[in-house]
């Protein structure tokens, strides 16, 4: 599929939104913060490392694209981490964003996170559209797992 002007533009917000979240100073210090510090450094990297494994997945399955609109040759990932949620990358980097909104401890990041929360839950639904388009089965998928956060195996 051809890659639209629309698809950039999700990318490049993206990018934006995260820059910001690391890069902006500490603005309105939260002094509650000061003591998870440290656990939010650990959140943080652990968050990417995940979102790498997410990565490789879909990678190794031959479906990466940083795009939501999915590849010609895409196949439709249910096992893995695309087992337990939708949007495995997606979870992976607002856990990221979290840890970081929690090492920086300011009103600022906490604010950023929200938006970033908002931003990927749109971005989702949009590439939801897109695989139900793609994918018969899509459906069926999205109705047994959930879109960020895994729920405990029964």
């Amino acid at each position: 599929m051809k890659r639209s002007i629309p698809d950039v533009w999700w990318v490049v917000t993206q990018f934006v939104l995260m820059g910001a979240l690391l890069f902006s100073p500490p603005v309105w210090p939260i002094a509650a913060l000061e003591r998870v510090h440290g656990a939010g450094v650990v959140i943080a990297v652990a968050g990417l490392v995940l979102s790498g494994v997410a990565a490789w997945q879909l990678r190794a399955a031959d479906s990466f694209t940083p795009m939501p609109t999915p590849r010609e040759d895409a196949k439709l990932l249910s096992t893995g981490m695309y087992g337990r949620v939708r949007h495995p990358i997606y979870s992976c980097l607002l856990l990221s964003a979290l840890g970081v909104a929690m090492a920086m401890g300011s009103v600022l990041h906490a604010l950023l996170f929200g938006v970033l929360w908002l931003f990927f839950n749109a971005k989702a639904a949009h590439e939801e559209a897109k695989l139900a388009e793609k994918f018969a089965d899509y459906a069926q998928y999205a109705a047994r797992t959930p879109r960020f956060i895994p729920l405990p195996k029964s």
